[in-house]
């Protein structure tokens, strides 16, 4: 039988699987306002729009595949090992980057801010539901401010 000949390395696969899982996950997160580009190279050229950014990220995707693909048969353990680790490398950077620049802003994004809640007024709650509107048709004890109870002696 014939070996068949893939095309490209399992380690090339690999980092275009990892870049293109970048990619869509970075844009998603910008897109909502949870994240921002860690890269200052590709920041740049997410400012000139997304399609300059898909490029490039493409172009810097592209040149280590071509490497390793041409490396790979030439000298194929000492390539592959080299590629693993780059992959292991790439990873490892992500995911401290995403940690230290993306999570607290995604943390800080998400929390709401409990001095802009007033607490809860039970019995205007209760009247609400009962059909009164705040407003002049709701009754005129519970439009005046309550004034705290002493505690009892």
């Amino acid at each position: 039988m014939e070996a068949r000949r893939r095309y490209l390395s399992n380690e090339s696969w690999a980092i275009i699987l990892i870049c293109v899982a970048d990619l869509l996950i970075t844009l998603v997160l910008i897109d909502k306002g949870l994240a921002e580009e860690g890269n200052p190279l590709m920041r740049f050229y997410l400012g000139h729009g997304v399609w300059a950014f898909v490029l490039a990220k493409s172009i810097m995707v592209a040149a280590p595949v071509v490497i390793i693909e041409w490396g790979l048969r030439h000298r194929p353990r000492t390539v592959a090992t080299l590629a693993r680790a780059g992959i292991a490398g790439y990873l490892g950077i992500y995911a401290l980057m995403f940690l230290t620049i993306n999570v607290p802003a995604m943390r800080t994004a998400q929390e709401p801010d409990w001095a802009e809640f007033p607490p809860i007024d039970r019995e205007l709650l209760r009247l609400e539901r009962e059909g009164y509107l705040p407003g002049p048709e709701m009754p005129e004890d519970v439009r005046a401010p309550k004034a705290p109870h002493a505690p009892s002696r």
